[in-house]
């Protein structure tokens, strides 16, 4: 390509995990990861935060050798579909399915778990280079995966592959920071898993994460190595811009006991920004607030995606109320509070875009009990 990145390095000195933690740091929507290793490359294309294809230009790790040494075609009949010796890519793929060797649904399988194979070999690697490309082409490849980045990284955490990589991030490191609201978790986490988030978010402090903690003190701090691999955790303190600040912990030293506790607390306020903007510009001020919220859906709990307004502009505590109403409160009630805070900022942001700085400041010391309601 006559391109040369500047993200690089020796994988002898940095764990190849933290490579794929880049990615997910610098908000990279499309790239591939190279490792080489022996002299041979192996590459990853990541899309979206999400690997999509795996591939590798050693002979050893060819599709026709992952097919010959397991069990799901025969050599011989590998050598008669393909006479010429070895080929690759669609060639053979389309010699498999005309010598009936393999149905389509059977190959799309296979493809996928022999990518999968190079993966799970990728990450592994501890010596060699690596790379991170962003002037990717467009892959041309039909049969590809689907994993996001964070699932991978869980797996190889889960595994035991970042044990040692986890207590050299930490040696020298006393507490960890909360970062990061808008990430979404994988959806395969576990109670357990979380339960050590929490943990960071409550104490932050790694020495009494580690005394609370239910997991024994070395998979605690692999789980708190995960948590600062996909930027929810921080080694350091997050600095907020000024008008950041004086809008965190709107609702500090608040205890909501339910639910329906910290809705109600919340719809209060989505009310007042709503009868302030109303009184400004009219019935179109339904419309720019759910718009506010339309904006950050996607980033939102998964209790919290469908919300809407109401005539008054609550939240509409039903729809809400019954997504959440089997999840356990104490469990999970710092990313449901922090939930409606993103959609507290949205819409005290919609009320400076549409009605200017003086309004926000305004909300923002009725909010913060220093001001009155205009």
């Amino acid at each position: 390509m006559g391109h040369q990145s500047d993200m690089r390095g020796e994988l002898a000195g940095i764990s190849i995990l933290e490579v794929f933690s880049t990615i997910i740091k610098k908000r990279l929507s499309q790239c591939s990861v190279r490792s080489k290793v022996n002299g041979f490359s192996k590459s990853i294309h990541i899309k979206k935060n999400r690997i999509i294809h795996v591939t590798s230009e050693n002979p050893d790790d060819s599709f026709y050798n992952y097919l010959s040494t397991g069990s799901a075609v025969r050599e011989p009949d590998m050598k008669k579909a393909c006479p010429r010796g070895e080929v690759k890519g669609l060639e053979l793929r389309r010699a498999l399915i005309e010598h009936d060797l393999l149905t389509y649904e059977q190959l799309w399988s296979l493809v996928q778990e022999y990518q999968q194979h190079l993966l799970s070999g990728f990450s592994a690697e501890f010596t060699g280079t690596w790379e991170i490309d962003e002037e990717t082409d467009e892959l041309n490849e039909n049969i590809k995966l689907d994993i996001p980045i964070e699932k991978f990284l869980l797996e190889q955490i889960r595994n035991g592959s970042a044990g040692k990589n986890a207590h050299k991030k930490f040696e020298m490191i006393e507490e960890v920071f909360f970062k990061n609201s808008q990430r979404q978790l994988p959806d395969s986490i576990l109670p357990y898993e979380k339960h050590v988030l929490e943990l960071c978010m409550k104490y932050r402090n790694l020495d009494r994460v580690v005394e609370k903690s239910e997991l024994k003190n070395e998979d605690t701090l692999k789980y708190v190595y995960f948590f600062y691999l996909i930027d929810v955790l921080s080694t350091e303190k997050i600095s907020e811009p000024p008008e950041r600040q004086a809008k965190d912990h709107l609702s500090a030293n608040i205890f909501f006991s339910s639910y329906e506790e910290a809705l109600k607390h919340y719809n209060l306020k989505f009310e007042m920004i709503f009868k302030i903007l109303s009184k400004e510009i009219g019935p179109v001020a339904a419309s720019i607030l759910s718009k506010s919220i339309d904006d950050i859906r996607e980033n939102l709990p998964v209790y919290l995606k469908g919300a809407e307004i109401d005539k008054n502009g609550s939240l509409i505590d039903r729809k809400i109320l019954k997504k959440v109403w089997y999840h356990d409160y104490e469990t999970h009630s710092s990313e449901f509070v922090r939930g409606l805070e993103e959609l507290l900022y949205a819409q005290i942001y919609a009320v400076k875009k549409n009605l200017g700085l003086d309004y926000e400041n305004q909300i923002l010391k009725w909010l913060n009990g220093t001001g009155i309601q205009k």
